[in-house]
């Protein structure tokens, strides 16, 4: 059976990881232990940033689909594959082929063993059974002038469904807006784990002018007094901090303390997405209406991964 996979063990736990900004950390008896805790206590979306797709027909797929219960479960065909992340794959894991199953024990052998044994997994054991790793933290990786973007990971099957992980580091404005995007996986930074060492802001060069014609869309040329409120956005940043770091040095807690941060300050996550997704948000986000900055995020990973237009086939 021809069976293609995307991910390691280690992608489970980058995915988690990010949460606290220490997605570039490896440590493998702790992170065994993580997957471990994330499958017993159902943190699953760390989950979906590792794919499986093999080769079967429209039939098999359906005869899939059909025994399943589960409505939360989705599974995927596209030319002449099924595809399905390992967070589904796990939720249907005695109805896979035993093909399927045995390269999921040679790809993610960690994983495998606690799902298997569900989460029934001693230390010792999980130090003696093998773990996955990612060949590197990015394959690829591009500048934008409000962050940058990393592709983390590809699987080209040559059709719709290929799928891509990302890692983008950008203000949590365009995150907010990327996120609109919802045929996908994502794991993000989260300040109420992460304090002060992971606090970074954009500053544009200047603040562009309000389009005319487009309420939504801005001018690339700055505004007259632009250099003046740009310092007071530095200011207003800066004390934002000061309250920010004195509400935590008071006991108080992170996840009310970031209430008072800008939306220029940043984040990370990771995004894993079809390739028929993935072309509809480089449609949309490289129009000319679209924000200058996730704009130029659009373009470094079309530029990266290319456009196929698979997005047409959709009326809405």
């Amino acid at each position: 059976m021809e069976i293609h996979l995307m991910g390691s063990d280690q992608r489970v736990v980058r995915c988690a990881r990010v949460s606290f900004a220490r997605d570039e950390k490896t440590d493998e008896l702790r992170d065994k232990r993580l997957i471990r805790y994330l499958f017993s206590h159902k943190h699953a979306s760390p989950f979906e940033h590792n794919v499986i797709a093999y080769r079967a027909d429209k039939d098999e797929w359906l005869s899939l689909i059909s025994q399943i219960d589960n409505p939360s479960v989705q599974v995927y065909y596209s030319g002449g594959y099924i595809f399905l992340n390992l967070r589904n794959a796990v939720n249907v894991w005695e109805k896979l082929p035993d093909e399927v199953r045995k390269k999921l024990k040679e790809r993610f052998p960690t994983t495998h063993l606690i799902v298997e044994r569900r989460g029934r997994v001693s230390d010792e054991e999980l130090f003696g059974v093998p773990y996955t790793r990612d060949a590197s933290f990015v394959k690829e990786k591009l500048e934008t002038s409000s962050g940058w973007v990393g592709l983390v990971d590809k699987l080209e099957l040559g059709t719709d469904m290929d799928y891509y992980t990302f890692v983008v580091e950008c203000p949590l404005f365009v995150a907010r807006q990327w996120m609109r995007h919802r045929f996908g996986s994502y794991n993000e930074v989260s300040k109420r784990y992460v304090g002060t060492e992971f606090l970074e802001f954009y500053i544009p060069p200047y603040i562009r002018k309000q389009a005319k014609t487009n309420k939504q869309a801005s001018v690339d040329e700055p505004i007259t007094n632009s250099k003046e409120l740009l310092s007071r956005v530095k200011e207003l940043i800066s004390n934002a901090v000061e309250l920010y770091e004195e509400i935590i040095n008071s006991g108080g807690a992170k996840e009310l303390a970031r209430g008072v941060l800008p939306q220029f300050m940043k984040t990370r996550f990771y995004w894993t997405v079809p390739r028929i997704s993935l072309d509809n948000f480089i449609t949309l986000r490289t129009h000319e209406g679209a924000q200058k900055e996730i704009r130029e995020f659009a373009l470094r990973i079309k530029e990266m991964v290319g456009y196929r237009g698979t997005d047409k086939k959709n009326l809405l």
